[in-house]
């Protein structure tokens, strides 16, 4: 029965998770943020996209824009808590839930931070990463939704517009 279970386990841990980088995945995203409680909450929703990957799979191969995905998420899990959401929303698409956390300064540093330590790393080429972000505030009892995260996709296309390779925070809390 126990082996049983322990597969059981490894095959639901298979389906929610991203074989690349061990985050969640979309399906695990959203199984998440429903068992999110209350006290969770006020929290921050962080959509990042690596702003370089097409160029990176184009010119040096696609092994090199695998590492790029994977040293962006050893800088997420660096620079998140235990017990954050961190998920691998799409190709070059992540998104981290930062859980008790409503300083619109803090929430907005710590995603400059995150945007500046990837800038460091180098492709082959000598070309910097980048990547950019959106960031939305939840406030005290509100869980992401479709809605917030497509808030959050518009915070990030302003960030790439304006500022590419750095954070734009959607103003005012949902």
């Amino acid at each position: 029965m126990q082996a049983y279970e322990e597969r059981e386990k490894a095959l639901t841990n298979a389906a929610n998770g991203d074989f690349l980088t061990g985050f969640l995945n979309r399906r695990g995203f959203y199984e998440a943020v429903d068992a999110l409680r209350a006290e969770d909450t006020p929290l921050a929703l962080y959509l990042f996209d690596v702003d370089n990957l097409k160029y990176a799979n184009d010119a040096f191969g696609h092994e090199v824009g695998d590492g790029l995905l994977k040293t962006f998420a050893d800088i997420l899990k660096q620079k998140t808590r235990d017990g954050d959401i961190l998920c691998r929303y799409g190709g070059d698409e992540f998104i981290v839930v930062l859980k008790r956390i409503s300083s619109p300064a803090v929430i907005l540093r710590k995603g400059e931070e995150i945007c500046r330590t990837f800038g460091i790393h180098r492709l082959p080429d000598g070309t910097l990463s980048a990547c950019s972000g959106g960031i939305v505030m939840c406030g005290e009892g509100i869980k992401p939704t479709a809605e917030i995260i497509e808030k959050a996709d518009k915070a990030l296309y302003r960030a790439k517009r304006d500022k590419k390779g750095g954070c734009y925070l959607s103003g005012g809390t949902v």
